[in-house]
């Protein structure tokens, strides 16, 4: 493995690590994780694709720096810093919604997508009333600084799911999740992101390249509305449901995960028959 130490605007220093060899392949972590989630994928995908990954500003080992950034600009400076001129990016959550900006912006720089339960710019699902309510105690939780209601409701509606219960989840799966829960997030200091007000919902047309999406089927159902809502818009779509899987299917659900992922990149031609794991 091969680190790299990638200078951004402000002051900001990302711990890139890449591995193996072929067409590039930038795996963009959830909200609710760092870098690490992908762990089980990096070994098995670099036989046959130049992996790239770091946390993202504000998580694991790269922290906020005050002023205006933006997350998509940050994946075109890590591709330059590296000479990437085209990588397929795979986004969980928060880094699929990277992922679709970068590809309705740069088209010319990504040549597909992964998107894992990713969000949608500008989509406005709707949840049943329980886990609607789950949300606002978070948020109240947040706004009086009580950090351990906030991880203990983050993690039920991310890691469990909203509408399962710790018990019926695999417990090696929750423990690692629960600790790259507890070490994603990183203090704002005065960091503003630019991306927030952006909007896919009219430019979905645009995205004529091949996209795979995957989401759990315990999954908040938004998040499950917002996949099957780019499925139906998206002309080379495949849309794959996870069963018993919440948010991070790659992590809960790991041997059918990266058996759909392999069987994908060989039907696009970004990756030998051997390259996945079925």
């Amino acid at each position: 493995m091969i680190e790299h130490r990638v200078k951004l605007a402000g002051g900001v220093t990302l711990h890139v690590e890449e591995d193996g060899h072929g067409p590039a392949l930038l795996l963009l972590h959830a909200g609710v994780a760092d870098r690490h989630m992908w762990d089980a994928q990096w070994a098995w995908l670099s036989r046959s694709f130049r992996v790239v990954r770091w946390d993202w500003r504000g998580f694991g080992e790269t922290p906020h720096v005050p002023g205006p950034f933006s997350y998509t600009d940050d994946v075109l400076r890590v591709m330059d810093a590296l000479n990437i001129a085209q990588a397929v990016l795979m986004g969980c959550s928060f880094g699929g919604a990277v992922a679709i900006q970068a590809a309705v912006e740069h088209p010319e720089q990504v040549a597909g997508l992964v998107l894992v339960g990713a969000g949608l710019p500008g989509y406005a699902g709707e949840n049943p009333p329980e886990v609607e309510r789950l949300f606002a105690e978070a948020e109240a939780a947040g706004q009086r600084g009580d950090g351990r209601t906030v991880m203990t409701l983050m993690e039920q509606l991310w890691l469990v799911g909203p509408e399962r219960r710790a018990a019926e989840v695999d417990q090696v799966y929750l423990e690692r999740a629960r600790q790259l829960l507890t070490q994603a997030f990183r203090p704002q200091n005065g960091a503003e992101s630019q991306d927030e007000e952006w909007s896919a919902l009219d430019r979905l047309a645009e995205i004529t390249i091949p996209v795979l999406l995957i989401v759990g089927e315990r999954d908040v159902p938004d998040i499950v509305g917002a996949a099957r809502f780019m499925a139906d818009r998206l002309p080379m779509a495949r849309f794959e449901l996870i069963e018993e899987a919440a948010h991070l299917p790659n992590m809960e659900r790991s041997g059918q995960f990266d058996g759909i992922l392999g069987d994908w990149l060989v039907t696009i031609g970004a990756a030998k028959p051997s390259g996945g794991e079925a």
